[in-house]
């Protein structure tokens, strides 16, 4: 593999770059230019990061850093946000914007929690409200916007999904039902035309693919469960990535990335033999194109090929300088380990817990 001498270098470069954002302990920024040196997206992404890079914590590390993450969880529904979230959205127009800010955070300190092997201080409750009103099928139906953003639709099924397994692992047995629920809502939605959910004339196959990408990581892959019409997802993903300027071009995105490679792995490990030579011809390539322009000269990558990312989760972060970022190095390193398991190559690092 052409690419061996990068992949064996990016532990110890990620190593390295980690050190320049940890702006005290255990705590970090997005990059070496955010304009936050605290950050609760840029923290629980680090944990993460560190895991997959196989950074052993402490027995010691693990209770501070739980301390650190507890810190950040809201006593009246439980979700996380960040300390200034009140001062940062309340001139933000965006309907619900409070809502999703804390839902999308909420949702990635769940995987930081796992990283550590840690829990929450108490259950995420925010869904009460409408698990004992009309349901949670009524919630999924009429709360996600399947009819503006599958993509944003598929986000919240992400959320909603991760945060039920959280409060079950935590004891709240009451869950599994409405858990079992969900699948049920999915089962019936899902089309048997493209494999996603939602309708193709919104987003086009790119807004399926990526609220695909987050529905099923958030349900279906996390409680390791089978999944229907997995030839079809493999078309619509080789389809969009041949059409799609984004892959095309000398750019990149993270979401997009992640999103696209991680989900057709996962329906390659249901069938590897389906569309094959295709299959490992357009990861090759892509791991060359994220080597030479997104992989970056302080160790880890940018969001962006040109830039760090600018605003994540209704935050301006950064300046947008071409510079290694969290959400990039973890989304690129997770993308990274989709293509080395398609191409059958073997490493040491491990899954993303907040998305993978």
């Amino acid at each position: 593999m052409k690419n061996k001498e990068f992949i064996c270098r990016l532990e110890s470069s990620i190593r390295a770059w980690i050190e320049l954002v940890e702006t005290d302990d255990l705590i970090f920024k997005m990059s070496q230019n955010a304009f936050d040196l605290v950050s609760l997206d840029a923290t629980s992404l680090a944990y993460d990061l560190m895991r997959m890079i196989n950074i052993e914590f402490t027995e010691s590390q693990k209770n501070k850093a739980k301390d650190i993450l507890d810190s950040f969880q809201l006593l009246e529904n439980g979700f996380f946000v960040e300390k200034d979230y009140k001062n940062r959205l309340n001139d933000n127009d965006i309907n619900r914007v409070t809502e999703m800010h804390a839902n999308y955070i909420t949702f990635q300190v769940v995987g930081a929690y796992k990283a550590i092997d840690r829990f929450p201080n108490k259950k995420i409750s925010f869904y009460d409200q409408f698990i004992d009103g009309k349901g949670i099928k009524h919630y999924l139906s009429n709360n996600c916007p399947w009819d503006r953003s599958p993509w944003g639709a598929g986000g919240m099924v992400d959320n909603l999904g991760t945060i039920l397994d959280c409060n079950i692992r935590m004891g709240y047995l009451e869950y599994q039902t409405v858990l079992d629920e969900v699948f049920e809502w999915l089962e019936e939605n899902q089309s048997s035309e493209h494999g996603l959910w939602g309708d193709l004339g919104i987003q086009g196959i790119n807004g399926l693919i990526n609220g695909g990408y987050h529905l099923m990581r958030g349900t279906y892959f996390l409680q390791n469960k089978l999944f229907s019409f997995h030839e079809n997802i493999i078309d619509v993903i080789l389809k969009d990535t041949e059409e799609n300027d984004i892959f095309s071009s000398l750019e990149a995105n993270g979401c997009q990335d992640l999103d696209h490679f991680y989900l057709l792995e996962k329906c390659v490990n249901i069938d590897s033999n389906y569309r094959k030579d295709e299959i490992q011809e357009v990861v090759q390539k892509r791991l060359n194109k994220i080597e030479n322009i997104v992989y970056c000269e302080d160790g880890g990558f940018s969001f962006e090929a040109r830039n760090a990312a600018k605003n994540h989760n209704y935050y301006d972060i950064s300046p947008g300088i071409k510079e290694s970022d969290m959400q990039g190095t973890v989304f690129y390193l997770q993308t990274i380990i989709s293509i080395l398991n398609i191409l059958g190559i073997k490493h040491e690092f491990r899954y993303s817990r907040t998305h993978g």
